[in-house]
This record gives C-alpha cells, structure tokens and sequence, in this order.
C-alpha cells in the first residue's frame, strides 16, 4: 500500500492536540489504529491530517477514585468510587491491572478475550468507542459497566453517559455512531467501582478470523441478601448498528430470583427492540437466534456468586 500524501502531526498534551484539530477541519485523531489503518489500506482516500496521539500521557492511566474524591460517573446506586481510565490506555493494561480487576471486574473479562494478544498490546479504550464498531466489544462492555464517557474540546469538557454516547442519529462526527463532534476527543472514561453485591460476565462468538464479536454479552447485575435481583444491565454487541441495551430482559430480572426459568424468560425476550441486522459475519436471522442463547449463558454464569 502506497497511501497518498498527508500530514502527520504529534502533539505532546491535550491542549496541543484540540488545537491542532481546529487548525486543521480534515483532521483524523490517531489512537492504536487498528480500525483507521485497516480502513486506509483497502481505499485509496485516507485523511489529509493525522494527529498522532501517542504521546499524550495525559491520555493514558488508570486512577481509582474513592467516594470523597471521585467524579461523577453514571447512574447506578453503587457505595461510591470510581475507576478512571485513560483513553489511549490499552485493552492489554485494562486485563493485566490489578486496580481495575478490583473495582471492575467485567472490564478485564472483557478485555481477555479481545482478539489476540498483538491487538490488545496496541488497541486502546477510546479508540475503540469512537470508532464505534458495531462488531467491537468496548461499547457493549461501557453501557452494562454504566460508564460515563469524558470529552474535551477547545470549547470546555462534557460527560456523556455510554448510554447516550451512541447513536444512530446523525448528530455526531461524519459516519460514527457516536455523540462525538467535530473538534471533540475522547479522553477518559469513569466506571462505577462495582459493589460487593454486583456479579458480571461477558460472553461472545469470536469470528475466527477478525477477532471481531459476532455477538458478545456484557452483563452486570446487583443482588440483595436474598438473590434477589435488584439492578440490572444487559449490553449486546455485534448483532446491530450500535451496541444496544436488551431493557426488556432487565426489566424481567428485577425482583427475581435468577432460576432457570427466570433465565429463559428473560433470554427469550432480549431481541425485544433490537434492530438486528445482518452482513457477512452471519445473517439477520442466525444473529437473532445467537441472542437468546448467549443471554442464557450469561446470566447462567451469574446464578451463582461469583468474584464480583
């Protein structure tokens, strides 16, 4: 691949990176690139300006917060805290920190079985749900952890709750599926430091080839001393153009106790409001049969208590 000419910048801070991107409207920020790359290789059009943001250390880190200190992150009924990770930190630091396994565990269940090794070595959070992948496995994981999603421009800061940041409206940055808007980065997101009572898992179908989530389930539920359900959060993606959450099959948890056939109930009616759709990983209609089954397996594996 021989790419046509660009410019290449590579700023050191934040600051310097929003003002790079408003100097130049065509600009493309760049995190791991492993969606920007790939996507270059197979056009002959690519962006006129890269922003490399390598070397923003600002970007990277993972920092727990107690009560007292925490900024606000979604709205789950948790004791307080929360974890803050950078957007340029790496799936591979997210499934090997301590800190983070902790606070919130689904985070690192998810992020053990992103692709392979390679990837998750050089694959970032924020790139990742920017890209907005209807096959990634980040945007599913951020709407049942109910994180919240931190945004900066030369304008001022925002946060966005993961259950606002996508969308297929057509108000974000060109064709992502995201809340992003020109001149915007991401810059962190904010979980809720999971309590002694949550449970969590993550379950996909891992096409062989891409690594990509043909489907994949993220879940993560609170009890009472009884096993009663009391909050619930079911994400799917892969199977949609956006990682969706299944509310009907959440509202079937609550209060309940997850027997097996509260888990079929609420599995059969987790394609409720999903616009499935297909493409060459699987059709419509065999994506709509995988919903129910991994739903299953999730809240299978969370029956029982489980190291949070």
């Amino acid at each position: 691949m021989i790419p046509a000419g660009f410019d290449y910048l590579r700023p050191a801070t934040i600051a310097e990176a929003l003002e790079m991107a408003s100097r130049h409207e065509d600009a493309t920020f760049l995190a791991g690139g492993h969606a920007l790359l790939p996507e270059w290789k197979l056009s002959r059009a690519g962006p006129a300006t890269l922003i490399d943001l390598g070397r923003v250390a600002e970007l990277r880190g993972i920092e727990v917060f107690s009560a007292d200190s925490a900024p606000q992150a979604g709205d789950s009924d948790t004791p307080g805290g929360v974890v803050r990770i950078g957007a340029m930190t790496t799936s591979a630091e997210i499934e090997h920190s301590a800190d983070v396994a902790r606070a919130a565990p689904l985070l690192p269940r998810a992020a053990a079985v992103i692709s392979d090794p390679l990837i998750r070595n050089r694959a970032t959070l924020g790139g990742s749900l920017a890209e907005a992948s209807p096959r990634g496995d980040w945007p599913a994981v951020v709407l049942a952890a109910d994180a919240t999603i931190r945004l900066r421009s030369r304008g001022g800061s925002r946060a966005v709750p993961a259950r606002d940041f996508f969308t297929t409206d057509g108000t974000g940055l060109g064709e992502k599926a995201t809340t992003l808007r020109r001149g915007e980065l991401l810059t962190a997101v904010t979980v809720p430091v999971a309590s002694p009572l949550t449970r969590s898992a993550y379950l996909k179908r891992m096409h062989p080839a891409s690594g990509h989530a043909m489907i994949g389930v993220a879940v993560a539920a609170s009890f009472d001393t009884s096993e009663a359900c009391t909050q619930c959060r079911i994400a799917i993606t892969g199977v949609s153009a956006i990682a969706t959450r299944a509310a009907r099959a959440e509202e079937h948890l609550i209060g309940s106790r997850l027997t097996a056939d509260v888990i079929e109930a609420a599995a059969n009616l987790a394609t409720d409001g999903i616009a499935v759709t297909g493409d060459a990983f699987g059709s419509a209609a065999y994506l709509a049969e995988l919903i129910p089954i991994y739903v299953n397996r999730a809240l299978a594996q969370m029956a029982v208590p489980n190291p949070r």
